[in-house]
């Protein structure tokens, strides 16, 4: 008896893991195309076009990657035509990267980057980016020392944030700023030259059309009034009359570069006058004193003191020269309008509304620098 009810409760197990597997639908990765990246620019005829970067799974191919290009009036009409044309069932699941040619960027992104968050198939940890030529040149070109341009762009972007290099382009981030009527987005500019792909800087968006770039090491001032450093760099310049006897700058130098590394930072913004609208940004550093350009003696503290002193001074200068390049542009990466809101609630703040306000804001900088080693090598 025991060994029918036995037989019979195997029976029953191999009946459902059979039904089961039924309705698995499997995913052969042979016969996958993984898109690792994607560029879209612009098209005749009001449509667009798409460049579908795939990871070659072949481990006998030469190139380790394939590009598929198609036009359509919509993304998804893209990857209808993309896939079309693969020999492959194309899958977005391991998107890493999207790029957009400037021009696309400055008529605005918010049709094809929503189209993204509804898409189950990719998550939400793909990197956008801003590139000034088209994104079909940047991604088609054969680069000497690039096998996956798709790869390329990703670990390139990846490294430079995590350096703090960069603010993080994630696909969600983005449109948390897009969404919010206090803050602007802002995205990786990339420039292509030759057989050489550089990460200039950063495109600054108004809303979700671009309308500005601020160079790789003005982003510095930025990430310092918006974010924490844990572990930056920066190159700083002071007047060499500053340094006055304790220095020895060369004939005709202007100025004298400090390096620091190992720069940690905090900043608090406060709204100070509502009605006004002024605010005050209290931002704190230190650093390790890596590199000096003119010879003084690191061993002295009122030496140390004075470079602190004016690495503070140079360093409010930059700040708030890039605050008023924003209020120029009316766009808002910071989030002064965030603080704006959170502070004077009851205000219904809009985009529009912040747009109008922004841009006679009154912000004012203090800078505090410690010099924390002199000359140490890791």
């Amino acid at each position: 008896m025991n060994l029918k009810r036995t037989a019979l409760t195997a029976a029953m197990l191999l009946l459902a893991a059979s039904v089961t597997a039924g309705c698995l639908q499997t995913r052969v990765l042979e016969r996958l195309g993984l898109v690792i990246a994607t560029g879209y620019d612009e098209a005749p005829g009001d449509k667009i076009l798409g460049t579908s970067v795939l990871y070659e799974m072949d481990p006998g191919a030469k190139e380790r990657s394939n590009v598929i290009t198609s036009t359509a009036f919509t993304s998804k009409g893209l990857r209808y035509n993309n896939n079309v044309e693969s020999r492959k069932k194309l899958t977005s699941g391991q998107l890493r990267v999207v790029v957009y040619h400037e021009d696309l960027a400055r008529k605005g992104l918010t049709g094809l980057v929503d189209t993204m968050l509804r898409d189950p198939e990719i998550g939400s940890g793909v990197y956008l980016a801003v590139s000034k030529g088209r994104a079909f040149d940047l991604m088609t070109r054969r680069y000497p020392e690039i096998s996956n341009i798709g790869e390329y762009l990703f670990q390139s972007i990846r490294q430079n944030v995590e350096s703090e290099e960069m603010i993080s382009p994630i696909l969600h981030e983005y449109i948390r700023d897009l969404y919010s009527p206090g803050k602007d987005p802002v995205l990786p500019y990339i420039v292509q030259r030759d057989n050489e792909i550089i990460l200039y800087g950063a495109a600054l968006f108004r809303g979700d059309q671009m309308v500005g770039t601020l160079p790789l090491h003005k982003i510095f001032y930025l990430r310092l009034l918006r974010d924490r450093f844990h572990s930056g760099m920066t190159e700083i310049g002071i007047s060499p009359e500053a340094l006055g006897s304790i220095g020895s700058p060369s004939k005709g130098q202007k100025q004298v570069y400090l390096v620091l590394d190992s720069v940690k930072s905090k900043s608090r913004i406060r709204l100070t006058d509502a009605k006004q609208l002024a605010f005050t940004v209290q931002v704190h550093m230190s650093g390790r004193l890596q590199e000096i350009s003119s010879p003084v003696n690191l061993r002295n503290r009122q030496v140390i003191e004075l470079l602190e002193r004016e690495a503070s001074k140079a360093v409010q200068a930059n700040a708030m020269a890039f605050i008023k390049k924003t209020q120029k542009l009316n766009v808002d990466p910071v989030g002064f309008g965030e603080k704006y809101r959170a502070q004077h609630r009851g205000t219904g703040l809009t985009p529009d509304k912040w747009k109008q306000l922004y841009p006679k804001a009154k912000v004012s900088v203090e800078v505090s620098t410690k010099i924390l080693r002199t000359g140490q090598s890791d």
